[in-house]
């Protein structure tokens, strides 16, 4: 049974990836995104690698403040398996390679197989949680406007008010260039759209509120907290609910590894740190495209990604990440051939540099991919 959901969800996947990539492609004006990549300034390119990088690396940071109570593993090693994991990711089905990443330092440094899953699955819980207040803190502060330079329309009303001789040249000139993001009849009415995310932001400050206070009732009185949650599941269906409590029992495990609440709150200023690192990277690459996006903005970009990649798809996020890329732009008006240029170079800094350093330090580990490729079978249930 076991085998036959692996089958699925990775179809599932597959399917995913291919909709979304036929979504992202069938818009494509080649000529016009040749002229993107042709004009895009890649100096920007390798501050934003570089951000990537300090991310990971802050998440290494974070990880190791989770273990420490069990042991003193150095940043490094978990670095390093932080890295094959993400490689892993990128190249293997089902995002295995957050297990591949437990798995490597359970067995590396001696830890219990269970302690080291547990700490993973609070990463990827403080992960959730932040997401939350980060999204409902940015819904706050994004304009209502959006920039003129990457309004499809405001080009050509600039132009209209100027001679005619130039309004005729440098609108000609603009459709050989550009004409996809000057003739898109694509309307996305940004303002309102960013106002009903005002709205939802009200209710994601609740539940990100009632998460935190959440966390710190289960941190505190953990057997009383814990059975609390479970009689709320009582609504889902038993298999659903019996994940659901299993996945609590390894939250309230990873939560009593830490020894005090000072480490909680260093772990949620760790969390913020690597989501601010994230949004950095997509507001740097902007200045590449030309992309005038506010930092509130490039923090959209990145809550709508972090969404889109936690849906079934394909290894290394393809078609998911493009679409969810060029989609959160659109909110702000960019032109389609400079959303697509931007989500194409975004996924490629994103997924083949890491992939790259996870087989660096996969070699650096003395081991072989074949060797982390099934580590998968050995998950605690």
């Amino acid at each position: 049974m076991k085998l036959d959901k692996k089958i699925v969800l990775f179809i599932a996947g597959i399917l995913i990836s291919i909709g979304c990539s036929w979504l992202f492609a069938r818009k494509i004006e080649w000529s016009q995104l040749n002229v993107a990549f042709r004009e895009a300034k890649y100096i920007y390119i390798m501050p934003t690698i570089i951000i990537i990088f300090i991310s990971h690396y802050v998440r290494a940071v974070r990880w190791s403040t989770l273990i420490a109570p069990v042991k003193n593993v150095t940043v490094l090693n978990l670095f390093s398996a932080t890295m094959i994991g993400f490689m892993a990711n990128n190249v293997l089905p089902a995002r295995i390679g957050e297990i591949i990443r437990a798995v490597i330092v359970a067995k590396k440094e001696k830890i219990k197989m269970t302690t080291s899953f547990a700490t993973v699955v609070m990463e990827r819980i403080f992960d959730v949680l932040t997401i939350i207040v980060f999204a409902s803190l940015l819904f706050l502060f994004l304009p209502t406007e959006t920039s003129p330079d990457n309004r499809r329309v405001s080009t050509i009303n600039h132009v209209e008010a100027s001679t005619e001789d130039f309004k005729t040249q440098d609108i000609k000139g603009k459709q050989e260039r550009y004409p996809s993001d000057i003739n898109d009849e694509r309307q996305t009415d940004a303002p309102n759209i960013i106002k009903q995310l005002r709205k939802w932001s009200i209710i994601m400050a609740f539940f990100g509120i009632f998460a935190i206070i959440s966390l710190f009732m289960l941190t505190l009185y953990p057997q009383k907290a814990g059975s609390a949650f479970e009689k709320l599941l009582f609504i889902l269906p038993q298999h659903l609910r019996d994940k659901m409590v299993n996945l609590l029992h390894s939250f309230i495990a990873g939560l009593q590894i830490l020894d005090n609440t000072k480490h909680l709150i260093w772990i949620g200023i760790l969390s913020l740190i690597i989501w601010f690192l994230n949004a950095a990277s997509v507001y740097v690459l902007c200045y590449s495209f030309n992309i005038e996006l506010s930092f509130a903005g490039a923090c959209l970009v990145t809550v709508c990604l972090a969404l889109a990649v936690a849906l079934p798809q394909a290894p290394g996020f393809i078609g998911v990440f493009h679409i969810a890329t060029q989609k959160s732009l659109d909110i702000f008006d960019v032109g389609l051939s400079s959303a697509q240029s931007f989500a194409i170079i975004l996924w490629a800094l994103s997924v083949i540099p890491v992939t790259i350093a996870g087989f660096l330090f996969l070699w650096r580990e003395g081991m072989s991919f074949g060797d982390v490729s099934h580590y998968d079978e050995k998950a605690p249930e």
